[in-house]
């Protein structure tokens, strides 16, 4: 009997080797590789679906719909009022009835004092900024979201994968420990430990087979669909990432206000709030009602007419809008220290993700050139020892356990770079995307 090992190369910026065992000698079935389905859904494909039919770029957008009612709306003027009143009527004596009756006929108009007007309206426009940097911002941030959800969904197959290989690797160690044992060479201990630890490798691939399901499912979430059947694209888990550059640290706030969206945002928002604030100290004078009508005298023998012209403003004796206006100042004060802390965030986390991105290069790197392939080499000199009579039961599944934790190290590690590489790509926000 022999034990023999397959190791495939893969093509890429470095080779990538991926280890497989195929053990004959203790019943490990050769299964032909099943033909590639012609479609594979790749990250942009996923990305236009989420952008066409996602929640959060219909949120993002209805957010933007709703500034801009919001800032139409506050263009329009106040509605004026139509009055009409009649005096002198239904009273006694010669006003008993509606012959001596006088009419008025006024309309008013609201005219705001203090410049509340035209803050209002800057408020309106910088809320309608605010939420064009939001669908910009919420498009980043999917982007983000929607690549780390696809990178989980194939590091999850690949998972399930490794998960369906180790239990068949082990139903062929619990063979060949039977046959062993059959033979008088292996004890009834460790017959039973090696069938506990079968049974164990079994139900850890129906879970990874589970988790893998569940990732398919939150990465349709993205584009409102019940889950993902298509076949996701390896080999954009498996390249190498995009190069990125050095970092001016010096400018690297100045270029991120200018250009992220994020801090657009929040400088839409201090404008909004220093707007707000300026219409909070201008609603202390309240508001200016002009006032004009015509009134008909009715017991006049040639119904004579007169104008009627009037002014109504209330006085800021008790009520000055203090209130109101340490408000707005506060909610200024707020929106300050937000972009503040937003600015410091953004600096951070660019940097937090560029160490991340970096330690899982080296990570894939050491396990692509040596890591798997000494696992793979290892657990395969173990089964041939272990068949010979040279190694125990223990030093074999040690062997063959670290092989399979290496493949799934190699799995991990790729899937921190892919996340490290899209919490990068959110940070460092392009001015194109203005």
């Amino acid at each position: 009997m022999r034990t023999t090992m397959g190791i495939e190369v893969i093509g890429g910026r470095r080779a990538l080797i991926v280890a497989s065992v195929a053990m004959c000698a203790v019943g490990l079935p050769s299964a032909a590789r099943a033909a590639e389905p012609p479609t594979v859904l790749t990250v942009e494909q996923a990305l236009a679906r989420a952008s066409a039919s996602g929640p959060a770029a219909q949120l993002a957008q209805s957010g933007r719909e709703v500034a801009a009612a919001r800032a139409q709306q506050a263009r329009a003027w106040e509605n004026p009022t139509l009055s009409v009143e009649v005096e002198n009527v239904l009273g006694r004596g010669p006003y008993r009835d509606f012959d001596a009756a006088e009419t008025t006929v006024s309309l008013s108009q609201p005219l705001p004092l203090g410049g509340g007007r035209s803050a209002r309206l800057r408020a309106a426009r910088s809320d309608e900024t605010a939420a064009e940097a939001g669908v910009a911002l919420a498009a980043l941030e999917m982007r983000r979201d929607l690549t780390v959800a696809y990178a989980e969904a194939v590091a999850a197959d690949r998972l399930a994968g490794i998960a369906r290989e180790r239990a068949a690797l082990g139903a062929g160690t619990r063979d060949a420990v039977a046959k062993r044992h059959a033979a008088g060479l292996e004890s009834d201990l460790q017959r039973a430990r090696v069938e506990v630890e079968t049974a164990a490798m079994q139900a850890e691939a129906r879970r990874a087979a589970a988790a893998a399901l569940a990732h398919r499912r939150a990465l349709a979430a993205h584009w409102r669909e019940e889950t993902v059947t298509a076949p996701l694209d390896e080999s954009w888990f498996d390249a190498a990432p995009r190069p990125v550059g050095p970092v001016d640290v010096s400018a690297a706030d100045v270029v991120s206000v200018d250009v992220h969206p994020l801090l657009r945002v929040m400088r839409a928002r201090i404008e909004q709030a220093k707007a707000l604030l300026e219409s909070a100290r201008g609603a202390r004078y309240g508001g200016l009602e002009a006032t004009a009508g015509t009134r008909r005298y009715k017991d006049s023998p040639d119904g004579d007419r007169a104008w009627v012209l009037g002014l109504a403003m209330p006085l800021p004796l008790w009520d000055r809008n203090e209130a109101g206006i340490a408000e707005a100042r506060a909610a200024l004060r707020a929106a300050e220290l937000d972009a503040e802390r937003a600015t410091r965030d953004i600096a951070s986390g660019r940097e937090s993700a560029r160490a991340d991105l970096d330690a899982a290069r080296l990570e894939v790197e050491a396990l692509e050139a040596s890591g798997v392939p000494s696992a793979a080499a290892a657990a395969q000199l173990s089964a041939q020892g272990y068949e010979a009579g040279r190694l125990s039961l223990l030093e074999r599944l040690d062997a063959e356990r670290a092989w399979v934790q290496s493949r799934e190290q190699l799995v991990s590690a790729r899937l921190r770079l892919r996340a490290a590489e899209a919490r990068l790509a959110a940070y460092q926000a392009s001015s194109t995307e203005r």
